[in-house]
């Protein structure tokens, strides 16, 4: 049995999902024996099919976040390096003094 499907994150499969509800609800001992299987593995490949696109486009939003990521810790770095070379001619012109 598929869990409830939200209509907002599967909208290509609520019809399906609706018919295999209505067949189960009209067959209620035909569907233990295959009555609405059909219709069952058409869900599945659907809801499949749907979540392989949701997956790859949070593969994208990822590996763009990362690359965000990557670049303020790369300028962090920067930062820290020209913050490390000030103060060590700061150490320099007082030893100077």
């Amino acid at each position: 049995m598929h869990p409830a499907l939200a209509d907002h994150l599967n909208p290509g499969c609520v019809e399906l999902a609706e018919k295999l509800t209505n067949c189960h609800a009209e067959n209620r001992w035909a569907k233990f024996l295959g009555k609405c299987n059909a219709l069952s593995e058409a869900l599945n490949k659907c809801l499949g099919k749907e979540f392989e696109v949701r997956r790859k486009r949070q593969m994208i939003e990822s590996r763009a976040r990362w690359a965000r990521i990557e670049a303020r810790w790369h300028e962090m770095d920067m930062d820290d390096k020209e913050h490390a070379e000030f103060e060590r001619a700061q150490r320099e012109r007082k030893q100077e003094n």
